[in-house]
């Protein structure tokens, strides 16, 4: 139990009275300062680390399961905005999170040194607000939050496994038998570290100026990023701009601006990141590892939440089967781990594609997005797409069907 429970109750209340409204006033949800109280030997079922979109949907899968649940983050509850923030429609739907949207996106415009194709989609995109998606989430969860920075696991005598998990945290040690790593590329509780430019990641940078626009846009022209793309998000009144490289080492600051200048958009309120564009083993040591940090963002397209969502929603599943002793901890991890795996061909279609477009002569390119253009491929292959991690796999009854198997 934790060592403060009056105070973690009252941090709680504060969390779950946090809405985080467009125009609303930020309350906090945890102490600070003096009130920010030690959790050191705090045991609970089950440890999260890393609010993120995929934390959060193994918090939220884990809702009425019986166990203890404990979320920490660095950050305060969608503090910290990464990415453009934008996920396929039905996906918002299935988790009930249509309140967040800002705008929903039903085409996507490409564009090239030799032209521009405008597709419509088979199903649409949506940008939403971060903060007010993370507690919508969280308020689906039923788990206690506190923030505290994630340091590493505490080192144990030789590989075998062991009852109870401690992590490190500059708030001290957190005890558990089910761990789960949600804290991004950096893959926090691995063994061994994961720094670029060595590593299988790609960069992002974006700028948030505002501006009115319809669809999404996707620039691929090597004068702008050798390899990578350009995007602009419509999100009610706000353009999300930015600039992806698959090359760790590419600069991406100087194409961000000018993507901006060239649309006339002025480039404030940056953000940005790393991401994976590799598959990751998906468990270690005991611990499970979901999102970024088994390597879960899709390639190519550089897509993250949708697949952060669907691999948490299934790392969730195996958690509670665990506290609803109907599996063993071994044997969760087995499974997850089988899950995650049988995408690997999936991520290795578009890894191949993601070196392969860059590569092609920007005439040939253009004159494939054209050919593209006709509607019963874009169905064809944006149905695919959505395929690989579709949202009825958050639908209940999808997930007594897997359970039971």
């Amino acid at each position: 139990m934790n060592a403060n429970p009056a105070s973690a109750r009252a941090n709680d209340q504060r969390a779950y009275r946090h809405r985080a409204r467009v125009g609303q006033m930020t309350v906090r949800a945890t102490a600070r300062g003096a009130e920010r109280h030690r959790l050191d030997g705090t045991k609970v079922d089950v440890l999260i680390c890393g609010a993120s979109f995929a934390g959060l949907a193994v918090a939220r899968e884990l809702a009425g399961c019986g166990g203890s649940v404990l979320l920490v983050d660095r950050y305060e509850l969608g503090e910290r905005a990464t990415s453009a923030c934008a996920a396929p429609t039905p996906w918002l739907h299935a988790l009930g999170l249509t309140d967040a949207i800002r705008q929903e996106i039903p085409h996507m415009r490409f564009t090239t040194p030799h032209g521009s194709v405008r597709y419509r989609l088979p199903w649409s995109w949506s940008a939403f607000d971060y903060r007010h998606l993370c507690h919508l989430l969280y308020e689906q969860s039923g788990a206690r939050f506190q923030t505290a920075t994630v340091k590493g696991r505490v080192p144990v005598d030789g590989r075998r496994a062991v009852e109870v998990i401690s992590v490190l945290t500059d708030r001290g040690v957190l005890k558990a038998p089910l761990v789960v790593d949600a804290l991004g590329w950096k893959r926090v509780l691995g063994r061994s570290g994961y720094q670029p430019p060595a590593a299988p990641l790609s960069r992002g940078l974006e700028v948030h100026p505002d501006g009115q626009s319809e669809d999404l846009d996707v620039w691929i022209e090597r004068s702008l990023v050798r390899r990578g793309y350009g995007w602009r998000v419509p999100a009610a009144g706000e353009a999300r701009v930015g600039v992806a490289s698959y090359a760790p080492s590419g600069h991406v600051r100087g194409p961000t601006d000018e993507l901006a200048e060239r649309l006339e958009l002025e480039a404030v309120r940056y953000q940005g990141n790393w991401f994976p564009h590799r598959l990751r083993p998906a468990i270690e040591d005991s611990i499970f590892y979901v999102g970024d940090s088994a390597g879960h963002c899709f390639p190519l397209s550089g897509e993250g939440i949708r697949t952060a969502f669907y691999f948490g929603i299934a790392c969730g599943r195996e958690l509670t089967a665990v506290l609803e002793q109907r599996r063993s901890r071994a044997a969760a991890l087995e499974r997850y781990a089988s899950f995650s795996a049988a995408h690997a061909r999936a991520f290795g279609i578009a890894g191949a594609l993601q070196r392969t477009i860059p590569a092609l002569p920007p005439r040939l390119l253009t004159y494939g997005l054209r050919l593209m253009a006709r509607q019963w491929l874009i169905d064809r292959s944006f149905g695919w797409y959505l395929d690989q991690a579709h949202p009825s796999f958050a639908l209940p009854e999808r997930a007594k069907i897997r359970s039971d198997g």
